[in-house]
């Protein structure tokens, strides 16, 4: 499991080319809604070494904490101030 200090250190396991599945929940959160039973249930279904890829507008700390509870790694990427994308991986 992934310590918090290094959420930001882009892993070995990390490559685009094994991003199996992508949500983007910007629209979900706008609306007052919180993906976390969607991505628990999305990451249960990856196979080992496969990544989750999460688009938030914010780093979604209790949500990658019940992940990572889950058996996952994360690595968290900020693009902007509003766009931040979370990487799941399969261990």
């Amino acid at each position: 499991m992934s310590s918090n200090s290094n959420l930001y250190e882009q892993p070995a396991w990390y490559s685009t080319s094994e991003i199996s599945d992508m949500l983007d929940a910007r629209e979900t959160l706008q609306a007052g809604q919180h993906p976390l039973a969607e991505v628990l249930t999305r990451t249960s279904l990856l196979q080992t070494g496969q990544i989750f890829k999460l688009i938030t507008p914010f780093t979604p700390m209790p949500l990658i904490e019940k992940v990572q509870d889950q058996g996952c790694e994360a690595f968290v990427q900020k693009i902007n101030d509003s766009e931040i994308h979370t990487y799941f991986c399969k261990k």
